[in-house]
């Protein structure tokens, strides 16, 4: 497909033509994903498993990933490869606020892996602007909130959360 044909399709069927492309380079390859950071499924090219629970996983990979690397002096966390008894999980951020993740067999040739899949996680990098707001975090009003004029107005209102009771002495 062409790049014009391709630039008019929906942002979820370009990554996920991406993601069938890790399936047709490397030999092993199960599967993938791309969600955002926090874990919403984004497209996924998994025939047999659930996507959105796999992706909400993979969030937390990442969160773990980042933590240790920037707690052990690392920097920015890239990528993470782990290793079970019938295949592999592979990890990598895709710009700063998505990820991808591929399944493998036990037979993934995870070197061809990691050649293959960079220039593809750089372009599901540069499409992550345009689902970067999916799931933006809900704004939390307070009661201080209303009292300045910024209550609950309209169908864009965000619910109010209930406060924390403390415990009876």
């Amino acid at each position: 497909m062409s790049e014009e044909l391709e630039a008019w399709l929906p942002v979820e069927e370009r990554v996920r033509n991406e993601l069938r492309h890790i399936r047709e380079y490397v030999a092993g390859v199960h599967g993938s994903l791309t969600a955002t950071s926090d874990g919403l499924l984004i497209a996924h090219d998994l025939p047999d498993q659930e996507p959105t629970q796999i992706a909400a996983l993979v969030a937390t990979t990442l969160a773990l990933g980042s933590r240790m690397t920037l707690s052990t002096g690392r920097g920015q966390f890239r990528e993470t490869v782990t290793r079970g008894t019938d295949g592999y999980l592979a990890v990598y951020a895709a710009g700063r606020s998505s990820i991808v993740a591929v399944i493998g067999t036990p037979r993934l040739n995870v070197g061809m892996l990691q050649y293959q899949v960079r220039d593809i996680i750089d372009r599901i990098a540069a499409y992550s602007t345009e689902f970067g707001t999916w799931a933006s975090p809900a704004t939390v009003r307070t009661g201080a909130d209303e009292a300045h004029g910024r209550g609950d107005s309209g169908p864009e209102a965000q619910p109010v959360l209930p406060e924390r009771r403390r415990p009876a002495e």
